[in-house]
């Protein structure tokens, strides 16, 4: 079985280490590996190649793999492998669902503390050299987690991880899911269906987006979400840069409805140097990290491997993708 392996990224921290391919090549013998480390070189054996473990797949390029029966994606979120030709065909995709939501739902929960105890605002004056308490105290924004509401939005496996150490914090957590019925995961009080968004808005005192891309959520928190919102929630988006009107999200920044954001991900990554996040007082930027942690590629490569012993023996496989749902 011919295997293409193009794990690839403009980021470094993104790019499969060699010692992992070279182990894949030790585990599975019977295989041939086909490693690509640039966008052409991925897809030409892409072409040739009968499963993959591959970071992008080109939508013009899928009707010409007439060969590959399956593609494991090395995120959890897959919107840009997800064309039109690619949930047509009869390849399968599998995401890497779940590996990274305990790191994801530590970061939710530190960008929460840090806007409840205005750390932005403190880190500033750090660097002023200036002692602050009458300023920051008597201001009154200082506040505790306990209590107050968290409404996240998509209720996956990040979700229901943030949902359950925001419940130890003793926040009431609501979130909006499609199968509103389903079971509620552990710390989870209310689900609402999707349309219930502005409410949901409009009660919590933080809101988390965690929901996945796909053409029902992009741009779902708009300028009428966002006149709902409560006054001064604060909003953490580890989820997609798609997920918001940023035009909108800067003015209720800029006017208070929204009393600060901690953003991790952005319609364009790198966020340009000129993009007015940068300069707002109230937001905390991060450079899509939520998910690092000390050793992701030993679960990643494993569940590929897992995966892959799976498809060797024609079993199910693991986090296989609803290509209409699109997760």
């Amino acid at each position: 079985m011919k295997i293409a392996l193009g794990v690839i990224s403009p980021s470094a921290a993104w790019v499969i280490p060699r010692a992992y391919v070279d182990a894949l090549r030790r585990d599975f013998p019977h295989h041939t590996f086909l490693e690509a480390w640039d966008r052409e070189t991925l897809r030409r054996v892409l072409v040739e190649s009968d499963a993959a473990f591959a970071a992008f797949l080109d939508h013009d390029l899928v009707p010409s793999l007439t060969r590959l029966q399956w593609v494991q994606a090395p995120a959890a979120g897959v919107a840009h492998l997800l064309s039109a030709e690619l949930a047509a065909s009869a390849i399968v995709l599998t995401s890497a669902r779940g590996l990274r939501a305990r790191a994801i739902a530590e970061h939710v929960m530190l960008m929460a503390l840090a806007l409840a105890r205005q750390l932005p605002l403190v880190m500033r004056r750090q660097s002023e050299r200036v002692w602050a308490l009458d300023e920051i105290e008597t201001a009154g924004t200082i506040r505790t987690l306990s209590g107050r509401q968290m409404g996240i939005v998509g209720l996956g496996s990040i979700g229901s991880e943030v949902a359950r150490l925001a419940a130890g914090f003793g926040m009431r957590v609501v979130a909006t899911r499609k199968n509103a019925d389903r079971p509620r995961p552990e710390g989870v009080a209310e689900v609402l269906l999707p349309e219930r968004l502005p409410d949901l808005m409009a009660a919590s005192d933080v809101i988390v987006l965690s929901a996945a891309l796909t053409a029902e959520t992009r741009t779902l928190v708009n300028r009428d979400v966002l006149a709902r919102v409560k006054q001064g929630a604060w909003l953490i988006n580890i989820g997609r840069g798609q997920l918001v009107d940023d035009a909108a999200l800067m003015d209720a920044l800029r006017d208070g409805r929204l009393g600060g954001a901690a953003l991790d991900v952005f319609r364009r990554e790198p966020l340009p140097a000129e993009s007015p996040y940068w300069d707002l007082p109230n937001v905390i930027v991060t450079p899509h990290l939520s998910g690092a942690m000390e050793d992701y590629w030993t679960p990643l490569v494993g569940l590929f491997a897992e995966n892959l012993r799976r498809f060797e023996k024609g079993q199910p496989l693991i986090n296989v993708v609803d290509k209409v749902a699109g997760y």
